[in-house]
């Protein structure tokens, strides 16, 4: 009788084990799930399955400081969202992304410098953004976010795109 007590208790371990194990894989995971995403480093979530021959490398700078991560979003030229790159780390006041597997056309990117690193852009009462943020084509906005097709960066070969970051400081 003691002999199935004790296999029962080191079964019962075995399996407490093994579920806290999986739990904490799940909630130290640097990523989340949302039904059609392809996870690609943990970091990268594509919205579409189409892939393409070119890569885009992002140069970020004229950060303010290191502090926190940037968070990127890359959009077609119907603004459809194609990926998004968050925790981007900051190093010397810039960062740098590769982006592979990209098919010709056209595209805008935005990004934004999770400095509290809570997950989304900060903004004051009316909307104003409180941290850094940048564009494609380095456009400024002017009472309000800039218009998308002033974005619009064509890829037709692998691509270098160098952003600058914006702070309203109001």
């Amino acid at each position: 009788m003691k002999s199935i007590d004790k296999k029962n208790r080191l079964l019962s371990l075995k399996f407490f084990s093994i579920k806290k194990k999986f739990i904490l894989i799940l909630f130290s995971a640097n990523f989340y799930f949302v039904s059609g995403q392809e996870i690609k480093d943990y970091n990268i979530l594509y919205f579409t399955d189409e892939r393409g021959l070119f890569s885009l490398e992002i140069e970020v700078g004229k950060l303010e400081n290191n502090i926190g991560f940037l968070m990127l979003g890359l959009f077609d030229e119907n603004k459809n969202k194609v990926l998004v790159v968050k925790n981007i780390p900051i190093v010397d006041l810039k960062s740098i992304i590769k982006i592979d597997s990209l098919q010709s056309g056209n595209y805008a990117v935005r990004f934004w410098h999770d400095s509290n690193k809570n997950g989304k852009l900060d903004t004051n009462f009316l909307g104003i953004p409180k941290e850094e943020f940048g564009n494609s084509n380095n456009i400024q906005p002017k009472f309000g976010p800039p218009k998308f097709e002033e974005m619009i960066f064509e890829i037709k070969n692998d691509f270098y795109l160098k952003m600058v970051a914006q702070n309203l400081n109001l």
